[in-house]
């Protein structure tokens, strides 16, 4: 239990989400007067959107995260693979802290999946990979088999929100430290996603996108600033 974190999971829904809900994919709904976000190499596509107040309540619900508001997620894109997923600028996030007066915004571009609604579940997360602590207190070689038949499983999701980073092919936590940005504050993990051929993601060559956030702007709600990992 020293080992764990909370988390919450999050599995797809088979149906369309609706304007509002929790979704991957889709068109994003926003405030009167936002504009699409632009980058200079290339475009922003539309990852999706949290709804905090869907997060499930009771016993297990992490306290860092808002109990309200619209989280809504963009990264870069272009088609000669000239963004690069460790740029500041790669993925973008805006949160609004009221809903009742967002409206759909039409994407500027072509590259536009079909939306799928998502589900939460509180749950822990315990440290998939060796890089991600120096005292284990545990072998964790013995313990490579069961993390990977609870992956299989879904009991160790592959989407979710806080938690630690996980990913396939990486040899190092991929955490931002205090030595490379040494202006900031404890860096966490926000979001981990797999790729889906549902959206049209494939996070370098078909593995996973690790999203992290400034712990101190985390329970101030602000979302400026994200950095990322893929592998």
């Amino acid at each position: 239990m020293n080992l764990a974190l909370p988390a919450v999971a999050i599995r797809l829904e088979k149906t369309k989400g609706k304007p509002l809900q929790s979704r991957f994919g889709g068109q994003p709904m926003v405030p009167a007067g936002f504009t699409w976000p632009e980058h200079p190499d290339g475009h922003y596509l539309f990852v999706g959107q949290i709804n905090f107040a869907e997060l499930p309540d009771g016993p297990g619900r992490p306290t860092e995260l808002p109990t309200s508001g619209l989280l809504s997620l963009f990264y870069g894109f272009d088609d000669d693979d000239v963004i690069f997923w460790r740029d500041e600028n790669y993925f973008k996030a805006f949160y609004w802290p009221a809903t009742s007066d967002l409206h759909e915004l039409q994407a500027p571009h072509r590259w536009v999946t079909d939306s799928r609604g998502l589900l939460f579940q509180n749950s822990i997360d315990i440290p998939r990979h060796e890089e991600l602590r120096k005292d284990w207190p545990v072998d964790f070689d013995a313990l490579c088999d069961w993390l990977e038949a609870l992956e299989k499983s879904g009991d160790l999701p592959r989407d979710y929100l806080l938690g630690r980073p996980s990913w396939d092919s990486l040899g190092y936590d991929p955490t931002p430290d205090l030595e490379e940005y040494p202006c900031s504050s404890h860096w966490r993990s926000l979001l981990t996603l797999q790729s889906h051929e549902v959206f049209n993601w494939c996070w370098q060559d078909g593995a996973r996108l690790m999203a992290f956030v400034e712990d101190d702007k985390l329970r101030t709600k602000d979302f400026n600033r994200l950095l990322v990992d893929c592998g």
